[in-house]
């Protein structure tokens, strides 16, 4: 009985398509009471429902079945399903109805496979020099952030899915990534307040059903030296519960990330957690962990009257958030769903576009042949929680519309030299400075090398265009370019809707952008 009392506190992941018989014995022992699915476990998507089903019959009950379907930048269901558009470029559209019915979509295609959690929205407000969070965060302004994510979170619920708000008490102004060390964010008390706690207070006010801790140190809220949120019960209980009076579940972030496991064992850090004010433990991808953090949580039953007392808090609300659980699956399938989604799809992603400056020679592309060059990154995961791009390649995208184009391919982490020596190598641009070039930057405002080679071209040739394909901040330092753009996402949707801007086929959209580009001009 205890240790299925204590298997209730747990989301944890598995590896491959298929849960291995050890996993399910695991499950089963302990009453696991929810799972994570990652794009490891959807090589098939229509595999899927079949082993959640089989999970919740080892676990013996309804369980929880999250994903982080954020959209852009971090989608798990990329095979078969829509390519939602990233938080950032949804706040670009300016609208908020278009934001709603893009995460009650979401919530469609992810019931459709037996999904019933979204890791969603990040309420985290951006700081340009976070590498982490960029355009996952609708904004870098408090008020718009809450607002676009509470459409968010109203969207998932009329879809019939658990929302979670995330990553409280707000991260978007570290300025390192907690998947590889612990982040401070010294910012006051009153600060913190007017500042990073406004969406999470909104989306509390709008019945928000979870929210998910950051890995991150607060000392305005901690006194114990580089205690981070997940584990400070000043953050969880003392600030969430009871000042800003949560009733929900409260998860934490993946308990495997370094933030954690540089100071602290994963087992260790479930229990500190846990008697902080979690109320469930996510644990992504080590059976072995997994395993030995139930073990540790069910010895401090046995030894300390506080972990029954907060065992009993924590079953009572994942027993209502349980209750909210959908058990029927949409009557369409999920191709069938991403085929009636994908109107709306292609709208988002054509308002969303951006364009901080517009030269008349070069938008709309009136003809193209192999004087113009497309120069684009090597696409791949720059943080943890990123899936690799498995779309349609961009150069065929590129190709598809502009058959007579050059394409050239960079690596986005190489030194300046190094990327003008890939670029030279394909086309000489000393000897035709007639020539034109797209040049597509992947976060250079962080991996400014390739800002520096933006520089070294734009000395040969007059007609020269940057792309912020990933993270707009990009364009901050492309004061002397006359054409810059911004897709907030690399995914296939957000590169068709920009050539379609490029063609002249949509208006090239030059305000109401997400964030503040004061000083870029």
């Amino acid at each position: 009985m205890q240790k299925k009392q204590i298997g209730q506190l747990f989301i944890v992941g598995y590896q491959g398509e298929e849960p291995t018989g050890d996993f399910l014995r695991f499950v089963e022992e302990w009453g696991i009471g929810g799972v994570i699915v990652f794009a490891r476990n959807l090589s098939d998507p229509s595999r899927l429902p079949a082993h959640l089903e089989k999970i919740a019959e080892a676990s013996g009950q309804k369980i929880f079945t999250a994903i982080d379907q954020e959209g852009g930048l971090v989608l798990r269901i990329l095979s078969k399903g829509s390519l939602f558009s990233s938080a950032m470029a949804l706040a670009a559209t300016n609208s908020l109805e278009l934001t709603e019915q893009s995460y009650q979509a979401t919530g469609k295609e992810m019931l459709s496979l037996g999904l019933n959690w979204n890791l969603a929205p990040v309420l985290d407000i951006n700081h340009p020099d976070n590498p982490g969070i960029g355009a996952r965060s609708f904004s870098d302004q408090p008020f718009k952030v809450a607002d676009y994510g509470c459409a968010a979170i109203k969207g998932m619920q009329k879809a019939g899915v658990l929302a979670c708000a995330k990553h409280f008490p707000g991260k978007g102004h570290a300025r390192v990534d907690s998947h590889l060390t612990l982040p401070v964010i010294p910012h006051t008390c009153e600060r913190l307040d007017s500042f990073e706690l406004i969406p999470f207070k909104k989306a509390i006010q709008n019945g928000v059903d979870a929210i998910m801790t950051s890995h991150v140190f607060f000392p305005a809220y901690e006194s114990a030296a580089d205690l981070p949120a997940t584990l400070s019960k000043s953050v969880l209980t003392d600030l969430l519960r009871h000042q800003l009076d949560f009733k929900g579940i409260l998860v934490t972030d993946d308990l495997e990330m370094g933030a954690i496991t540089e100071s602290f064992g994963i087992a260790q850090a479930a229990s500190m957690s846990f008697h902080a004010g979690a109320d469930l433990l996510l644990i992504c991808h080590s059976l072995n962990q997994q395993r030995l953090a139930a073990e540790t949580l069910l010895n401090d039953l046995k030894h300390n009257r506080e972990t029954g007392a907060r065992l009993s808090e924590s079953l009572e609300r994942i027993t209502a958030a349980r209750q909210k659980l959908v058990t029927h699956r949409p009557a369409q399938n999920l191709e069938t769903l991403k085929e009636i989604h994908s109107p709306l799809i292609e709208k988002i992603h054509e308002q969303s576009i951006k364009f901080l400056r517009v030269d008349p020679r070069m938008v709309p592309l009136k003809t193209t042949g192999a004087d113009t060059l497309f120069v684009i990154p090597q696409i791949s995961s720059l943080v943890q929680v990123e899936e690799e791009h498995r779309q349609e390649s961009l150069g065929t995208i590129i190709k598809n519309e502009f058959a007579a184009a050059t394409v050239v391919v960079y690596d986005p982490k190489a030194s300046a030299e190094q990327i003008i020596a890939q670029i030279s190598a394909e086309h000489s641009l000393e000897e035709n400075k007639n020539a034109q070039m797209f040049f597509f930057t992947y976060n250079s405002h962080i991996l400014k090398e390739q800002q520096s080679a933006i520089e070294h071209f734009a000395k040969i040739i007059k007609n020269i265009a940057v792309i912020a394909l990933r993270n707009p901040y990009d364009l901050a330092a492309c004061k002397s370019i006359k054409t810059c753009a911004a897709t907030f996402g690399f995914r296939t949707p957000a590169i068709k809707a920009l050539l379609k801007a490029l063609k002249g086929d949509i208006a090239p959209a030059t305000t109401l952008w997400p964030i503040s580009i004061e000083g870029w001009s």
